[in-house]
């Protein structure tokens, strides 16, 4: 038998285990004294020892009742070597249990003596056998579940290395690797090119030793993880066996198969109880992928959010956003080591005019030239963004105004070499404008005066470079400045800051959208907040301007969801306090995806107070009354009416006059009271002008509002790519 041999002893919980006390009986006792045995020591079978001591057979109370009380002999007189089973199937000591488990399940059998030199030292039950289990499983589950605490980053690099440095903890392994590949068209194609996430604890596998998901067919949709032994490339590299390998694959942010990542979790060097007992251990291994796959899904999506948040749509160059990050970091930094950084604005010429003769589309094109021309120019430390409409801005660390001069003069003869149409070459004007020496500038200040720069350049010609000097700031306080093409560029800029705002709420719309749909029970849940919201706002008399402040708050209120493990937000049963304390982290999450966005400080506010509780009694801050701004108020009853109304997996939907009467009993407690009573106001009015009061539904409720609120939503996640700048 092919086995490991753990110990001489049967104490070992991953080997089969001695019963405190064994029950002989020599093979000429009747079986009425057996049947007395078994019933005074509450044990369904005997060892049966022949006249030497040795062991015979094994007499059951399934042999009792088949070949004694069925066949009506005298159970005063028939011998247990009568009616005994002589030929037993039986394990050695140190057999894994896992083992013991399956020579039980091949034999259809119930009793599995363990033998030692020939003598009967123990017998394991099936009972025995199936509670050890048990408690292995649910020691397994409690100790991956502890994973989740370790698993806080949704951010895609940070994620990855937590799982590398916590999961080996599981199985005690030496070394780790976590390797994901994105998935095109032909799988094939994954290993010509590195993996797109890739997380390294102690493995001393080289780069090009990488082993690409494509040559690991026999991973995906298997059961088994665990091998004997390593690669050879592993093996030279100073890895040991066993290893164990765990396949992922992560969701992207679209539904396409461009989006996917697919690869594996290998760790080696695993520890002697994950050698004993594979089956714990693959147990342990499926556990973890359901919650690795989770949290790594919700960091990729969350990834794919931000990256379309930093990114511009049309050029793939960094976004005004991304332009507002690194412009603060730079500042601070040179304040801090006292080095200089510059700042270009470049405008691509005539782009109105191009627009107009040749169209948008050749518009569009004319600013993807431009984009991947700077981009190739462009060295590893400058961030290129796009500014707005037909400009971009360069920021160039550790850069004089006078080595910008010459880069962006190099820029620029690049640039005359682009042909926009037929005989129509292209042209930028650029203005530069460096740190101040004594670096107390601000970001804004440094952006001034490089517009000012890029000014003097459309004034001198265009298709030229200008850096800044204080001659630039004497002629704008002078009053030679054309002050209406000043107030037609912050519209201009208005109008795109406007725009910026609303492809970002879309993106944050159709991440929620997205994380909804994973989930049946919370399908259309934010949706339908926000109609129950803007309902009783509107009741309330709110302000038109805190309408759209608080519609925008209720349609990405559960973002903060997409940190909390999958296995708790659909839990059927109640939650533990540690799933409470994880699941109350949800505003918090929310707020740190957020808070960054100053456009959004009000809906902000909103969604980290929605879960606060009129008493006092709610979180994350414990708030009371009308500390709680009154937008988190109305949403908190809306939240809950929706919640009330609609099927959970803890709960079955709820009529909408049950819903009220909850919500009344509550108010003044959980709910402000004012909002209560407002949604109460709402529904009556809705309710009398329905035809059939009788069968009045939340999707009834749900209709009307929809109809009011089509048109602001419609304007509300519109897609903007396309709008004219």
């Amino acid at each position: 038998m092919n086995e490991f041999e753990l110990c001489k002893g049967l104490e070992m919980k991953d080997t089969v285990e001695r019963p405190e006390e064994i029950v002989t009986v020599a093979h000429d006792t009747t079986v009425k004294s057996a049947v007395d045995m078994m019933s005074g020591n509450q044990i369904g079978c005997l060892i049966v020892n022949d006249p030497g001591g040795k062991f015979a057979g094994i007499v059951t109370e399934r042999d009792i009742v088949s070949r004694g009380v069925a066949r009506s002999v005298d159970l005063e007189t028939t011998t247990v070597g009568e009616i005994m089973t002589p030929h037993v199937v039986s394990c050695s000591v140190g057999t894994p249990a896992g083992r013991a488990r399956e020579i039980m399940a091949a034999n259809h059998i119930r009793h599995l003596p363990v033998i030692d030199n020939g003598v009967v030292v123990g017998i394991l039950s099936a009972r025995d056998l199936m509670g050890q289990q048990l408690l292995e499983d649910r020691a397994a589950a409690e100790e991956v579940a502890m994973l989740s605490n370790c698993l806080k980053s949704i951010e895609l690099g940070e994620a990855a290395d937590t799982v590398t440095k916590e999961v080996p903890k599981l199985f005690q392994a030496t070394r780790c690797l976590l390797c994901l590949w994105g998935t095109p068209d032909d799988s094939r194609e994954m290993c010509d090119k590195p993996p797109a996430v890739a997380s390294n604890n102690e493995c001393l596998c080289g780069k090009d030793n990488l082993t690409c998901p494509a040559d690991y067919n026999e991973l995906f949709g298997e059961n088994e993880f665990y091998r004997d032994s390593v690669p050879d490339e592993c093996r030279n590299a100073g890895a040991q066996g066993p290893r164990l390998l765990i396949p992922l694959s992560i969701s992207g942010f679209k539904e396409d198969a461009k989006e996917q990542l697919s690869g594996y979790l290998c760790m080696c060097g695993l520890a002697h109880s994950s050698i004993v007992n594979r089956e714990l251990t693959s147990y342990k291994a499926k556990l973890t992928r359901e919650i690795l796959t989770s949290h790594l899904t919700n960091a990729s999506l969350y990834h794919q959010a931000r990256l379309t948040s930093l990114t511009d749509a049309l050029t793939s160059v960094g976004s005004r956003r991304l332009l507002e990050d690194k412009l603060e970091a730079e500042c601070a930094r040179a304040k801090r080591y006292k080095r200089p950084f510059s700042v270009a604005i470049i405008d691509l010429d005539n782009f109105k005019t191009i627009n107009d003769v040749f169209g948008h589309a050749t518009g569009d094109d004319a600013l993807k030239k431009l984009a991947e021309c700077m981009k190739s120019q462009k060295r590893i430390p400058d961030i290129l963004t796009r500014y707005g409409g037909d400009e971009f801005v360069i920021l160039m660390p550790e850069t004089t105004a006078e080595d910008a001069l010459t880069f962006l003069e190099r820029i620029r003869a690049k640039v005359q070499q682009i042909q926009v149409a037929k005989n129509v070459l292209m042209t930028i004007s650029c203005g530069i404008s460096q740190s101040m020496p004594d670096f107390s500038d601000s970001s804004s200040e440094v952006i001034r005066r490089a517009d000012l720069a890029l000014y003097e350049a459309k004034s001198a010609g265009r298709n030229c470079v200008k850096l800044w000097d204080k001659k630039m700031s004497k002629v704008l306080k002078a009053g030679d400045i054309e002050f209406e093409r000043i107030k037609k560029l912050k519209r201009r800029v208005a109008g795109l800051s406007e725009q910026a705002e609303r492809m970002f709420i879309q993106s944050i719309w159709g991440l929620v959208q997205a994380l909804e749909a994973k989930d049946p029970y919370a399908k259309k849940h934010s949706e339908s907040v926000m109609h129950y919201a803007i309902g009783i706002a509107e009741t309330m008399k709110i302000h038109p301007k805190q309408l759209e402040v608080l519609r925008r708050a209720a349609m990405i209120h559960d973002i903060g969801n997409i940190g909390v493990p999958d296995a708790i937000l659909s839990k059927p049963g109640k939650l533990t306090p540690r799933e409470r304390k994880i699941i109350e982290q949800h505003p918090l999450i929310a707020v740190r995806i957020l808070d960054k966005m100053s456009f959004l400080e009000q809906e902000v506010a909103i969604i980290r107070a929605h879960h606060e509780k009129w008493n006092g009694q709610g979180y994350p801050d414990g708030l009371v009354s009308t500390s709680i701004p009154i937008g988190a108020r109305i949403l908190a009853v809306a939240d809950t009416f929706d919640a009330l109304t609609s099927d959970r997996s803890y709960h079955n939907l709820r009529s909408i006059e049950e819903a009220i009467e909850i919500l009344t009993d509550s108010s003044g407690y959980d709910f402000d009271p004012e909002p209560v009573k407002a949604l109460v106001s709402w529904v009556r009015m809705v309710q009398s002008q329905f035809g059939n009061p009788d069968q009045f539904t939340p999707e009834d409720l749900l209709n009307s509002q929809k109809y009011l609120d089509e048109s602001s939503m419609t304007e509300l996640v519109a897609d903007t790519c396309g709008a004219d700048i």
